[in-house]
């Protein structure tokens, strides 16, 4: 069964209330706790009980956005539906960037409204957990720059959408971040936007900031601004990503850094980590370091999965003894193909786009197949656990 969707009403106008309450009544799973003229009155329905939703009438333009951002701040889990008579750009504006969900124009048309309640009741069985079958999320990790994380992300996402599948990639180096400038892109909005409005994302508003690559890959890019990084937080990013994987087949995510924060929540929702390093001291040190922690924290084997890159089979260092050493198999091995890759990045495309015979693009098909491979093993599985 899914969880009611409750709603509060404050509006001066007694007949747009009776109307609002008309339209909720044809929604299945709507509840209204309460429809009150007054703010404050409305203000204390709230605090006895917050609803998922307020539908907030604004008559002034400020007094609108300060009664807005006040709900908000004290009621971080609520979406507010600002309703209106003014139907200006400059209005809806102000009120979306204040952290509405919906702005409404009065009188309230009840398919804008329904639509609006169908948004905002997806991302409430979301977070509920009454979802359908979930795309798979993938994050691709070194805590060190230089072992070709991005690389592998962009060119694993490539690969996927190029094999038919609905693929997002997301750029989580939230402080040296690299997608955008391996794809030739320039994205109008990135993550910081998203998080923003943190309690109010649904599909329809990703759908919208995410830029189509003409891969087939759709890119949310890191923050810009370096302040904005700080202010990204682990809850808000397992939102995204949660809601990502509800659109696409497969959520790509090109992580580095530390392990805690950020990556921690994305690692706690992600299906695989792809661990990814080269065949030299250091960087084994390192992998052997950060291996051992992540299984300490709970991710294992069983999750996390170790990607050799730039290998050549003749090196110094042997792949056996790099398995060795860190104590498992490797799951996939990248050849080095500096050079295609080198191109690639330059011209602003994946490898399968500009050099779909290179090594490296076999390499990232194998891995993309295997990928899919095991998702269609669990998949029958879980059918198998149903029957």
């Amino acid at each position: 069964m899914q969880p009611s969707l409750s709603f509060v009403i404050i509006d001066s106008d007694r007949h747009s209330r009776n109307a609002i309450e008309e339209v909720l009544k044809t929604f299945a799973d709507a509840r209204v706790y309460g429809s009150v003229a007054d703010f404050q009155d409305g203000l204390n329905l709230i605090q006895k009980a917050p609803p998922a939703v307020v539908i907030l009438e604004a008559r002034d333009l400020e007094n609108g956005i300060e009664e807005l951002k006040y709900l908000l701040s004290k009621f971080p889990g609520i979406a507010v539906f600002i309703t209106a008579h003014e139907n200006n750009a400059d209005w809806i504006l102000r009120m979306i960037r204040a952290g509405a969900g919906e702005y409404l124009t009065k009188p309230i048309v009840a398919a804008e409204l329904l639509d609006a309640v169908n948004k905002v009741s997806r991302l409430h069985n979301l977070r509920s957990g009454h979802t359908s079958k979930k795309g798979t999320a993938i994050s691709v990790y070194n805590p060190s720059g230089g072992m070709g994380t991005t690389t592998i992300a962009v060119n694993l996402a490539a690969t996927l959408a190029a094999r038919g599948e609905k693929v997002a990639l997301i750029d989580l180096n939230l402080f040296s971040g690299d997608v955008a400038a391996f794809l030739d892109l320039a994205p109008r909005y990135n993550l910081a936007n998203v998080t923003a409005k943190t309690g109010q994302i649904d599909a329809s508003f990703l759908r919208n900031v995410i830029v189509p690559h003409s891969s087939g890959v759709h890119v949310l890019n890191g923050p810009v601004n370096l302040g904005d990084a700080d202010r990204i937080l682990p809850e808000q990013l397992q939102e995204v990503i949660g809601i990502l994987q509800t659109i696409f087949a497969y959520t790509i995510i090109d992580t580095g850094g530390q392990l805690f924060g950020c990556n921690m929540a994305t690692f706690d929702c992600s299906d695989r980590i792809l661990f990814t390093t080269l065949l030299n001291l250091p960087a084994l040190k390192n992998a052997k370091r950060y291996l051992a922690a992540m299984d300490n924290e709970g991710f294992g084997a069983n999750k996390v999965k170790l990607v050799i890159n730039r290998h050549i089979p003749k090196d110094d260092i042997k792949l056996a003894d790099a398995e060795k050493i860190l104590n498992t198999k490797a799951y996939q091995t990248v050849p080095n193909a500096y050079a295609d890759a080198r191109t690639s990045i330059n011209r602003g495309e994946p490898l399968i786009s500009c050099y779909p015979k290179s090594p490296v693009t076999k390499a990232m098909d194998e891995l993309a197949r295997q990928l899919m491979q095991e998702e269609t093993v669990k998949d029958k599985a879980v059918l198998q656990r149903r029957i």
